[in-house]
């Protein structure tokens, strides 16, 4: 197993997001995040100081290789809505 950076990207969007869209999307990284700690995949993870640039969150995760942490990475794409 070797470990990975993944940078969640996003630009910021302006305007209103729904409470509905928003409560959705909160419980969905809750659970993804959950899969990963009890796979034993989630390292570590980091936040920005500044909130205002693009880089949203870090994750430092386990995989078996570049393809499988490509696809954590874009399972992470999905929830999160990252780049």
């Amino acid at each position: 197993m070797s470990e990975f950076l993944l940078l969640g990207i996003r630009s910021s969007a302006p305007g209103e997001a729904s409470m509905s869209g928003v409560a959705h999307g909160v419980v969905a990284l809750a659970a993804w995040h959950g899969w990963l700690r009890r796979w034993g995949l989630l390292r570590s993870f980091g936040l920005p100081q500044d909130p205002a640039g693009e880089l949203r969150a870090c994750l430092v995760i386990r995989a078996s290789g570049r393809p499988a942490a490509e696809r954590l990475a874009a399972g992470w794409g999905q929830v999160s809505g990252y780049q």
